[in-house]
């Protein structure tokens, strides 16, 4: 298991690929990677599991080679 594990919200490459997706502050400012706090990454998981697995189901189908 790697570092981030169990503490998702650490990764500097999920906060890098949440600040590409665009995530907004409470105030509607886009936000950087480090200013992606525990709360906002769970609040962004919510908002967007549909599409979280989705790209989940793709990342293991192209994993495997299918």
């Amino acid at each position: 298991m790697g570092p981030n594990w169990y503490r998702p919200w650490r990764s500097e490459l999920l906060r890098w690929r949440m600040e590409t997706y665009g995530v907004k502050g409470a105030q509607g400012q886009l936000l950087r990677a480090h200013d992606i706090t525990p709360r906002i990454f769970q609040m962004f998981v919510r908002q967007h599991r549909v599409a979280m697995w989705r790209f989940l189901a793709w990342a293991a189908d192209v994993s495997v080679g299918r």
